[in-house]
């Protein structure tokens, strides 16, 4: 069963973005580099095998190799049974035999390399493949390119002239609430080319490639680092399309503040990464976590690399970028999503519904009821529409045949009315670096089934429903390693409430022009009551699904059903040892300022015992007091087995 949860959960470090297309080229800003087949040979050449020699020894006495920017370069890091391991895999990163764990000896073969012999037909140079190490190495040697046999470095100044390389930003999209892979977001790189559109940009994304999509295999090689993950480079516009159009994400684009110098240092390391493979861990050397190393490359004086470490989710990445100075400057990209659940608030229902059907190709245009209205709210509608017809054709509602006629129509009547005054824009949800801390620890007290308590709760990550939504989407839930530990003080007997590995709470609303299926999604040990109104700990399996809709911006309603297993050996005499139970929840959250308030109720029905009926009524509270802290209470009617009892708690929660 703990195979079967993984199988659903871990794909959430990942992002459905992952997946890298193009392995067998590595790829640039131009187009493609050339494929890599074998280097030129790695002996200096003829000549110039003193001069070599001597760099070498002049970077040995300098002790090069224990360098922090060699080690930056390399990725090395240290491990179990090593000082120093590089986290590439790929072996066409290293010159030296042992180069992956000793950087004495890769330094060594590395300056051999660059003294070689202009390379022949299908070959590629050493300076060619590394331009990051061949400028650090010149620049602690005091070379030059004229001290080597061949210009290496002209292949790299050639396609820098193409990109001409402005502002770097990194990306931040946010979770995608109707696909649990994504909830947590994503990260990547973006660089402009000066005098050009941001669109037209070279997006830097870091993923890992598998032809599995989902199921138990790919949980268990997500955890033990059984995909490749390699660096592609995609145009922004497609991005965008892909995320902000396709998938209703928001983005946030952080410009870094990078200097000529720095960018051009991350520049090169992206060139020594080419069609580079590392082992892809979904939890910890993911998206976010190796394109600090670009970063750190830039400017090794964040040592990024070391203040992220472990758990690496996106948001962290971003937190931390602001938090170092990398960045003051963020600009917010509203999803297609959000456009139209922004414009929607403009238009009074019958306005919404001749845009869907017109847009769905019950009406035309030419049936448009408004024609009285000011030309400022027909302008409305009309881009109503069309933001709406991309989402359809985008979701693929539509077909492009069934798009074109009726953008065009659309677009034609937004035309006739000509140039109107911007309306006032959408209002930006609360910035992502302004986010909690992932890690959560919890002081906590009340009353549950079996009396007084006290207690302290651990969250490995992320983010709970009555937390501040800064940088998740409003009413989710995603926690990953969530431990509960209680005491009775009267008895000073210590007991374990929970250990859950995962819940995902998903509410997408569903409107007028929207369905989206919501989810509660749990998996872990949890307390079980039993007959005996006693609590067994058993592992719990729990799916419901349903909707939720949004009818004001304070307030969201939602409707769960489903399954709530429990499995234990203890389960002897029940249904192969699990006690299930069927029902639904109903519930809604309110939001205030910093506090935030749910009420649900819960009917669950064990299909093999009518006695086993349980009902919960219940009201929690939260209060975001600060970006790290917070205040919680919660109260809960609940009966099972014809018994009933009372249960609250009140808790203090610090974030980091």
């Amino acid at each position: 069963m703990f195979l079967l949860a993984a199988s659903f959960f871990l794909p959430v470090f990942a992002d459905e973005d992952s997946p890298a297309k193009n392995t067998a080229d590595a790829v640039d800003f131009s187009g493609k580099l050339e494929a890599i087949s074998k280097f030129s040979s790695i002996e200096p050449a003829s000549g110039y095998e003193q001069k070599a020699q001597d760099a070498v020894d002049k970077a040995f006495y300098m002790e090069l190799y224990n360098a922090p920017y060699w080690k930056t370069l390399l990725h090395y890091k240290p491990s179990p049974f090593h000082k120093n391991k590089s986290l590439v895999d790929d072996p066409m990163f290293f010159l030296a035999k042992k180069g992956k764990t000793n950087p004495k000896a890769e330094l060594e073969a590395t300056i051999k390399a660059f003294f070689s012999p202009a390379p022949g037909k299908d070959e590629r140079h050493a300076i060619e493949r590394f331009p990051g190490r061949f400028k650090w190495i010149c620049n602690e040697l005091n070379l030059s390119k004229e001290d080597f046999p061949y210009d290496g470095d002209a292949y790299y100044q050639s396609i820098v002239k193409k990109v001409n390389p402005g502002d770097v930003f990194l990306v931040f999209p946010a979770g995608f609430l109707k696909n649990p892979a994504s909830v947590f977001g994503h990260t990547f790189l973006l660089m402009e080319s000066k005098g050009l559109s941001r669109l037209l940009a070279n997006s830097i994304n870091y993923g890992a490639v598998s032809n599995i999509t989902g199921g138990v295999m790919y949980a268990v090689l997500g955890l033990v680092g059984g995909f490749r993950g390699y660096f592609s480079f995609v145009p922004y516009y497609e991005k965008i399309k892909q995320y902000a159009n396709m998938d209703m994400r928001d983005m946030w684009e952080y410009r870094l503040n990078f200097s000529e110098e720095e960018k051009d240092r991350m520049l090169r390391h992206i060139f020594d990464l080419s069609g580079i493979y590392s082992r892809y861990f979904f939890i910890s050397e993911n998206c976010s976590y190796n394109l600090l190393f670009l970063v750190e490359a830039a400017k090794p004086e964040t040592d990024i690399t070391n203040i992220l470490s472990g758990v690496v989710e996106p948001i962290e990445t971003v937190k931390t970028i602001y938090k170092i100075g990398l960045t003051n400057q963020a600009e917010y990209r509203p999803s297609v999503y959000s456009k139209l659940e922004y414009q929607k608030t403009l238009l009074t229902r019958a306005q919404n519904k001749y845009v869907k059907d017109v847009c769905l190709g019950k009406k035309t245009t030419q049936d448009f009821p408004f024609r009285d209205l000011p030309k400022e709210k027909q302008a409305e509608i009309w881009e109503q529409a069309s933001d709406y017809l991309t989402s359809l054709l985008n979701s693929q509602k539509i077909s492009p045949d069934e798009y074109r006629p009726r953008f065009v129509s659309v677009l034609s009547e937004r035309r006739k009315l000509g140039k109107i005054e911007e309306k006032a824009s959408i209002i930006e949800p609360p910035h992502p670096e302004k986010a909690h801390g992932s890690k959560k620890i919890s002081i906590h007290g009340g009353k549950d089934i079996e009396g007084a308590y006290t207690g302290l709760e651990f969250r490995l990550t992320a983010h709970e429903q009555l937390e501040s939504p800064a940088g998740y989407a409003s009413n989710s839930e995603l926690v990953f390693g969530e431990i509960d530990l209680r005491v009775h003080p009267q008895e000073t007997d210590f007991y374990l409430k929970k250990a859950l590995f995962a819940s995902i709470i998903s509410l997408p609303v569903s409107d007028l022009y929207f369905f989206n299926s919501a989810m509660d999604i749990v998996a872990g040990l949890d307390s079980n009551p039993n007959e005996d109104k006693e609590e067994d700990l058993a592992f719990r399996l729990k799916a419901m699904f349903g909707t939720s809709i949004k009818p004001a911006s304070w307030i969201q309603p939602y409707f769960l059903a489903g399954v709530d297993i429990y499995a234990s050996p203890k389960y002897e005499r029940k249904h192969f040892r699990t006690d299930p139970l069927i029902g639904a929840e109903l519930g809604f959250i309110t939001t205030a300022g910093i506090w935030k308030n749910k009420i649900a109720a819960s009917a669950l029905q064990s299909p093999f015992d009518k006695d086993h009926l349980r009902i919960q009524a219940s009201v929690n509270e939260g209060f975001n007091i600060a970006q790290n802290i917070s205040l919680k209470g919660g109260y809960s009617f609940n009966m099972d087995w014809g018994e009933w009892w009372h249960e609250f708690s009140v808790s203090f929660n610090a974030y980091f």
